[in-house]
Parts: C-alpha cells; sequence; structure tokens
C-alpha cells in the first residue's frame, strides 16, 4: 500500500513541475507586462519596449511547439505532389541532364577527282580538280593531300537533354540538341610544269536538334520498348581557305546546309538489376526539301597558273562563283546508339554510350550560278571554273549524282537528374 502511495504522488510531481514552471514564467511575463505599462506611461519609452521584448521571448518558449505543423492541403488541390524524390507535374515525371561527347568524323566526297570517272578526265582535260574532302564543292587544284595529323581537330561537345513521361506511362517527349565540329590542315601537292604545293585548312560545324513524341509499351515486367516521331531540325555549315604560293592562287570556300526532317525511331529498354539497365535504338530521317547555299571565292596573280589548263595567266584573275537561290537538297539521316545506365539513387542516373550519327544528302546543282568578277578574263575563268568542278558531278539534274558523307563515331558520359 505505501508502495502504490509512492508511485501515484511521484507521478502527481512529475506532471506538476513542467505546470508549475509555466505558471511561474507567466507570472514573470505579467510582472514584466505591468512595469513596461508603468514606465511607458512615465514617458520612457525605450525601457518599456526592452521589457516588452524579454516578454515577447518569455511567451514564445513557453507556447511555442517544438515541432512544426504540415501544411494542410486540400484533397481535391490538384498540386506538385512529391513523393520518395520523384517530382509530378503535368501529370507526368521529368528527367534532365546533359551528355559529354568526344567526337570522331569521316567524310565522303562522292566523286573526289577526276581518275574516278573517265568521262569527268576527258571532258575537264586535266587531272588536277579532286574534290575537297569535307568542302561541298571543288576549292582546290592540287591533286594530292598530305595531312598534319597533330593539327586535326575533333571537338569535345556537351549535349543537354530533356524528357517527360506521362504517368499512364505510354506515351511521353524527348528532346536532345547535339553539336559537333572538326577541322583539318593539310599540305596540297602536284606537277603542273614542275612540281607545285600548297596548304589547305577545311573546318566543318554541324548543329542538331531532335524533339519526338515517344510511344512506351512493356514487353515484360523489366523489358520495355517505345517508338518515337517527330522532328529533327539543323544545320551543317563548311569553311574552307586554300592557298598555293608556287601557283599564284588564293581560295575561299562557305557553304550552309540548312533542314527540317520528319524522324522516326524506336528504343528497347532492359532492366536486369535494380540499379543497371540499358538501351539500344536508333532514328531515322528524311527530307528531299534541305537547302544549300555556297559561295567560292578565288584570286589568281598575274604569271600564276590557271586553274585547270595548267597555263600561266597574263591578268589578275579574281571572281565569286555563289548560289543566287538555295539549292534543293535531299538529306536522309541515320542515328544509333547503345547506352548502359547505373541509377545508384532514386534522384540521380548516369550513363555511358556510344553513338554513330551519318549525314548523306545530294544536292541538284542544275540551276546555274551567280558570278561576280573584276574583268572578262576572270569572268571567262569563272564559268569555266564552275562547269569542270561543279557541273560534271552536279550539273545533269539526274539521280545519278554521287552522295556526300558525314559521319560521327561517338563515346558519351551522361548524368540525368530524375524528378
Amino acid at each position: 500500500m505505501r508502495r502504490n502511495v509512492l508511485s501515484l504522488l511521484l507521478t502527481v510531481g512529475m506532471i506538476s513541475i513542467p505546470t508549475g514552471f509555466l505558471l511561474a514564467q507567466e507570472s514573470k511575463a505579467t510582472r514584466l507586462e505591468l512595469e513596461a505599462e508603468s514606465y511607458e506611461s512615465r514617458g520612457y519609452f525605450k525601457k518599456g519596449q526592452e521589457l516588452r521584448e524579454k516578454i515577447k521571448k518569455i511567451r514564445t518558449q513557453n507556447y511555442q511547439r517544438g515541432y512544426a505543423e504540415p501544411d494542410y492541403i486540400p484533397p481535391n488541390q490538384n498540386i506538385p505532389a512529391s513523393n520518395n524524390g520523384s517530382l509530378e507535374f503535368f501529370n507526368g515525371k521529368w528527367e534532365v541532364g546533359f551528355r559529354g561527347y568526344q567526337n570522331a568524323s569521316m567524310f565522303r566526297s562522292g566523286k573526289e577527282w577526276s581518275f574516278d570517272d573517265a568521262r569527268i578526265a576527258f571532258q575537264a582535260g586535266t587531272p588536277y580538280f579532286p574534290r575537297s574532302e569535307i568542302g561541298y564543292q571543288n576549292i582546290r587544284s592540287l591533286p594530292f593531300i598530305n595531312e598534319w595529323n597533330d593539327k586535326r581537330r575533333e571537338s569535345n561537345t556537351i549535349s543537354p537533354r530533356i524528357a517527360y513521361r506521362h504517368s499512364s506511362k505510354k506515351w511521353g517527349l524527348e528532346y536532345v540538341h547535339f553539336q559537333s565540329n572538326t577541322s583539318r590542315n593539310y599540305f596540297t601537292f602536284g606537277y603542273v610544269d614542275t612540281f607545285q604545293y600548297g596548304n589547305q585548312i577545311d573546318a566543318f560545324k554541324n548543329a542538331d536538334h531532335k524533339l519526338v513524341v515517344q510511344v512506351f509499351e512493356e514487353y515484360s515486367s523489366n523489358k520495355g520498348f517505345s517508338w518515337e516521331f517527330g522532328l529533327r531540325f539543323g544545320g551543317m555549315n563548311t569553311q574552307s581557305a586554300q592557298h598555293s604560293m608556287t601557283l599564284g592562287q588564293t581560295s575561299l570556300f562557305k557553304d550552309q546546309i540548312n533542314y527540317i526532317a520528319p524522324s522516326t525511331g524506336f528504343k528497347f529498354y532492359h532492366h536486369f538489376t535494380n540499379v543497371w539497365s540499358y538501351e539500344l535504338g536508333g532514328d531515322l530521317f528524311f527530307t528531299p526539301e534541305a537547302k544549300l547555299k555556297y559561295k567560292r571565292d578565288l584570286f589568281t596573280t598575274a604569271g600564276g597558273y590557271t586553274r585547270f589548263s595548267g597555263e600561266r595567266i597574263a591578268y589578275e584573275e579574281a571572281y565569286s562563283i555563289f548560289s543566287e537561290k538555295n539549292l534543293d537538297t535531299v538529306l536522309i539521316g541515320l542515328n544509333l546508339f547503345s547506352q548502359l545506365n547505373w541509377q545508384p539513387l532514386a534522384n540521380h542516373k548516369f550513363h555511358l554510350g556510344v553513338q554513330y550519327l551519318e549525314y548523306n544528302w545530294r544536292a541538284n546543282e542544275s540551276r546555274a550560278p551567280g558570278y561576280r568578277a573584276v574583268n572578262i578574263e576572270s569572268y571567262v575563268a569563272a564559268v569555266k571554273d564552275y562547269y569542270l568542278s561543279s557541273g560534271y558531278y552536279e550539273g545533269d539534274g539526274q539521280n545519278g549524282r554521287p552522295n556526300r558523307s558525314y559521319a560521327i563515331a561517338n563515346l558519351y558520359l551522361g548524368y540525368t537528374y530524375v524528378f
């Protein structure tokens, strides 16, 4: 009996201690409040304000909760909601990330010089007009090249990616931007009367945007695939310069291709563990409505060699050949990739991938270009230049024209934040 009474007294005492402390603090606050009113009534407002600050501090400690209550959200209110780091808005989930690309580019210019086609060599009358590997038209006269390997420059670029997947897991959107550039610096050499040499620089840039709608299908619990339908749009740009002191020639060249192409693709997904997965896929895009424009400027000093016949000229020749209207161009592209994904945390995903991207195009250059020349000799040289370097490749307007090809092989690392 005595033990039960003792336990009851201890319990009551434990409850009464905080209650008594609260009453003592409130009594202190009330006393300070009366003192503050007394000081203020006698004109000591600063002293009264100091006392009221103490009162505020005491009552804050007495009545403030030790934890913050969550905000009340009506159940019918449609606002962004967070669930274990997964942020959902516009009825879907988002991914934002980037990829760091290490590029290696390859070019194929069609029929690269007259030896590829006996008809061209016969009609032109000279073998000294090979194609520039990168440039759309020919800008050099000497047939052989020796590339400075340490002067070849490939780009390392960053590519952003934004993806959206609807909460139904049936469809989504994806945007990817890709860009690359490359440059070459090499000697050209050959024989016109005697040994001749020169130097050429080519710089190539391209930028590509992909915007597609994705349609998802589940094959099994850890495998799935998606179809893509959308657009590819962008452009390719070449700037080249050639100079030969022995030939007395200098030429500059620029071209630009712009396109908007319908695109369709396919992706396969496989999650083989909780944190590891891989993707395989690709897409194809095609348009006959790409547009190409070009300009070639050439200057030959008096006493230098003509562009194709190998004869010396009596006057300085300076002329420009350019597209007065954009050339209709057929463009077809192929993009293939393989990607390994690692997602150690709910919101963070890392990628390792390889990509192959190829553009093939053929321009219809049956439309004659515009000419500008400083004299009649230059004008005649410009017309001859066009027909010998371009006309026998492009001017027939038939489907037998050779394709140009630009391919990029990429190794990339990426990071994505998964909302």
